[in-house]
C-alpha cells in the first residue's frame, strides 16, 4: 500500500451481565441493558517467574499527535443498528464485512454496500468476531464468541451454524493460521483451545490473577498466543504448551483494561489498546516496551494493524479514528465517527479501506458502522 493513498471491558462491558456456565442452553433472547458494576481487583497477585516488569517511570514518553495532516474519506455509512458494534471483521477474501449488533450478526456485500444476511443463534451479547483463514478448499467459517455462554462456528453459504462450543460467558476469539484451533477469551475460565473439525476442549489456561480475558490474538507464525486481561495484564503463551513465555504487568500504576490485542502482519510488534487512551506497542520476545502512543482522549477501544503493517488503525471513546506510523508514533490520517463512542475497527485484505463500528452506551438504534477510504 502506498503511503500517498497511504484505517468489560470497564465499560466495553457497559458492565457485567451474570456470568453464563459452561453447557447451560438458554431458549429465549433475555437481553437486558448491562450495568456499571465491575468486578473489584483481585486483593493480591502472584507473579510468576517469567513476569516482565516495567515501572511506570522507564516507560517512553507519550507520542505527540499534533501530526495531522489528512482525514479518512467516508465511503458508505452501513446504517443504524440496536446496539454498539462490539466487533466487526472484514472477510480474507474482501467480499463481506461482517459486525455484531446485540445477538444478531449482520452480514455486509462491500461491493454493494447493502445488508446481504443476518445470523441468528445466540441469545445474547456478542463481544467478538473473527474469520478463519481460507482453507485449500476456498471455504472460510466465522466464530462468534457470545456472554451467552458459546461461541458458535457459522457456515455463512448456509447461515447455519456447524458447531455450538460451550464456552461459558465468552469475550473475544482466535483462529491459529491453519484454521485448524480456536483460542477463546472467557469471563471465568480463562483461555480456552478447540480443536474445531472435532469441537473437543484440548486445553484450558489460567494466569495467576484470574481475571476475564477480554482480548486475544494468535501469532502469525502460530506459536504464540498473546492474552489481555481486564484488570491490564498482559501474557504471551506457548500456543503449544501452554507455558507463559512473557508475562507484562506493573507498566501502570493503575487498573488499565486491555481492550485490544494486534499482531503485527510479521509477528515482531504486539500492540495493545487501553483505557488510559494509550496504544502501546510491546517486543513480543522480551515483553519490553517499544513505544507509548496517547492515542485518543479516555478508552482506546479498537485496534487493527493495516496488511503490509505500515498503518496501526485505533478507535475510541472520543468518537475518532486514527490511523498510526507505527515506527514514528505519528498520526497519519483522521476522522470523527458520527459522534458516537468506536468500539471497532478493521481493514479490507488490500489494505485501502477501513471500517468502524460504533454505538452509543444508552442510546437505541444507534450502532452504526462506517467504511472509509485512505487519503
Amino acid at each position: 500500500m502506498h503511503r500517498t493513498h497511504t484505517l468489560l471491558i470497564g465499560t466495553l462491558l457497559l458492565g457485567l451481565l451474570s456470568a453464563c456456565q459452561p453447557g447451560k442452553e438458554r431458549t429465549q433472547l433475555p437481553i437486558s441493558a448491562p450495568t456499571t458494576e465491575l468486578p473489584p481487583p483481585p486483593s493480591s497477585t502472584r507473579i510468576p517467574p517469567t513476569q516482565t516488569m516495567m515501572p511506570t517511570e522507564t516507560l517512553p514518553p507519550p507520542t505527540p499527535t499534533r501530526h495531522i495532516v489528512q482525514s479518512l474519506l467516508e465511503q458508505a455509512d452501513l446504517g443504524p443498528g440496536k446496539s454498539p458494534v462490539h466487533s466487526q471483521d472484514w472477510s480474507p477474501h474482501g467480499l463481506l464485512l461482517v459486525t455484531t449488533d446485540t445477538a444478531l450478526i449482520r452480514i455486509w456485500d462491500v461491493t454493494t454496500r447493502q445488508e446481504s444476511g443476518i445470523l441468528s443463534g445466540h441469545v445474547d451479547y456478542i463481544w467478538g468476531l473473527k474469520w478463519s483463514p481460507i482453507t485449500a478448499a476456498g471455504v472460510i467459517t466465522l466464530a462468534s464468541a457470545s456472554q451467552d455462554g458459546t461461541v458458535r462456528l457459522w457456515d455463512i453459504e448456509t447461515g447455519t451454524a456447524t458447531a455450538t462450543l460451550q464456552t461459558g460467558w465468552a469475550f473475544c476469539v482466535a483462529w491459529s493460521p491453519d484454521g485448524q484451533r480456536i483460542a477463546v477469551g472467557t469471563y471465568q475460565t480463562g483461555i480456552q483451545i478447540w480443536d474445531v473439525s472435532t469441537q473437543e476442549l484440548l486445553h484450558t489456561w489460567e494466569s495467576t490473577t484470574n481475571s476475564p480475558i477480554i482480548s486475544i490474538g494468535w501469532s502469525p507464525d502460530g506459536n504464540s498466543i498473546a492474552s489481555g486481561e481486564l484488570y491490564g495484564d498482559i501474557y504471551l503463551w506457548d500456543a503449544a504448551t501452554g507455558q507463559v513465555r512473557q508475562a507484562i504487568t506493573g507498566y501502570t500504576r493503575q487498573r488499565c483494561d486491555v481492550n485490544g490485542l494486534a499482531w503485527s502482519p510479521d509477528g515482531s510488534s504486539l500492540a495493545s489498546a487501553h483505557q488510559d487512551g494509550q496504544v502501546r506497542l510491546w517486543d513480543p520476545l522480551t515483553g519490553q516496551l517499544v513505544r507509548s502512543i496517547k492515542a485518543h482522549t479516555g478508552w482506546v477501544r479498537g485496534l487493527a494493524w493495516s496488511p503490509d503493517g505500515s498503518l496501526l488503525a485505533s478507535t475510541g471513546e472520543d468518537k475518532r479514528i486514527f490511523l498510526w506510523d507505527p515506527v514514528t508514533g505519528l498520526a497519519y490520517a483522521e476522522q470523527h465517527h458520527n459522534r458516537l463512542p468506536v468500539w471497532s475497527v478493521s481493514w479490507s485484505p488490500d489494505g485501502t479501506r477501513v471500517a468502524s463500528g460504533a454505538g452509543g452506551y444508552q442510546q437505541p438504534h444507534t450502532g452504526a458502522t462506517i467504511m472509509w477510504g485512505l487519503p
